[in-house]
């Protein structure tokens, strides 16, 4: 996911990312209205049968945008520094109008060339250091996920709030689908497991004696 660009340049590019990465949003209709939230990052995490069958524990790398830590997603040093664009009066869109000929005019909106279509202006002596700005920077993280004995194949878990932040919008989710990998000996069938063992007619008829070894080590005799 592209990071956001906000507070220090951007164009309209940066108000398409803005959007992109909102989901939800207000109710209509007197419903009680919701607030935005960051659109969740969607991982798979590959396991195999023996993991699920044990339990077992995912370390996930995720690189994430995360509120800048040094000015906690402001922009500069303090709110003061911050102020909305007086052109565009925070929009980051103006409507301009050009004449085209004698009592011919046309309208069109586009980006508001003071503030870059941000809708706002930060000082320049304010603008925070780090982030130059942006509010918002790059971030790595490592999640310890746990799989619970039994997990199906496609199975969601929901880690709340672990995803992308952009100012002033609830931080987005990270959701992670299980993906179990066929096994060479077992099939699953819900709570089930199932080997094929091919003999012969005379161990058929007779009586059949071999050993196996479960997905948790031991070694069974059938």
């Amino acid at each position: 996911m592209e990071g956001l660009k906000s507070g220090g340049g951007g164009g309209a590019g940066g108000m398409d990312d803005i959007f992109s990465m909102f989901m939800g949003g207000g109710g209509r209709g007197g419903g009680q209205k919701r607030k935005m939230r960051v659109k969740p990052i969607t991982r798979t995490v590959e396991c195999t049968l023996a993991d699920v069958y044990n339990g077992t524990t995912h370390n996930l790398k995720l690189e994430r945008q995360r509120l800048c830590s040094e000015c906690n997603g402001v922009g500069g040093s303090d709110a003061s520094a911050v102020q909305t664009c007086p052109h565009c009066k925070g929009r980051g869109m103006r409507t301009m109008m050009r004449q085209m000929g004698p009592g011919m005019y046309t309208q069109s909106t586009q980006p508001c060339d003071e503030c870059n279509g941000e809708g706002e202006i930060i000082d320049a002596t304010k603008r925070c250091k780090l982030c130059k700005g942006k509010k918002v920077m790059r971030d790595k993280k490592t999640l310890n996920i746990e799989i619970d004995k039994g997990s199906p194949h496609g199975e969601q878990q929901v880690i709340h709030g672990e995803g992308d932040c952009v100012p002033d919008v609830d931080a987005g989710d990270v959701i992670l689908q299980i993906k179990i990998k066929p096994n060479k000996i077992f099939m699953r069938k819900g709570a089930d497991l199932y080997m094929d063992k091919e003999i012969t007619l005379l161990e058929a008829l007779t009586k059949v004696d071999f050993t196996i070894m479960h997905l948790d080590g031991k070694i069974i005799r059938i």
